[in-house]
């Protein structure tokens, strides 16, 4: 087994790693973000700070790969869903249930990220 091989098992072991605390952390959680009585926005403004965070945690150092993002995309969408009540079959849309939740997509958060640490990676070696 390569370098490279040995890189592309550590990403996939963090990825699915920071999944399955975002998820544990979505279950501590549910009973506030799946509350009829507030607002979506709020709901999502919760979900973005407290399960997001713990998702995408460290994620600006990560190579991604179209297997980590695919994991990471499908994982966010369906707990955008559960807090929605929205079921699979429901054919509503990802990008609607984003912006009744008024979040950015996890492409865009990772993309601006990778930027922010880049540009700290830069400066710093100016």
């Amino acid at each position: 087994m390569g370098f490279d091989d040995f890189n592309l098992i550590s990403l996939y072991l963090a990825a699915v790693t920071r999944c399955k605390y975002a998820w544990g952390k979505f279950c501590q959680l549910l009973p506030l973000l799946t509350n009829r009585h507030l607002p979506l926005l709020t709901r999502g403004r919760v979900y973005s700070t407290c399960v997001r965070s713990v998702m995408l945690h460290a994620s600006d150092m990560w190579a991604v790969t179209a297997d980590t993002l695919n994991r990471l995309r499908c994982n966010d969408r369906t707990m955008i869903r559960w807090i929605c009540n929205v079921k699979a079959k429901d054919e509503v849309s990802s990008d609607a249930l984003l912006a009744k939740l008024g979040i950015q997509d996890v492409d865009v958060l990772l993309r601006t990220s990778r930027m922010r640490w880049l540009g700290h990676v830069e400066r710093s070696t100016g």
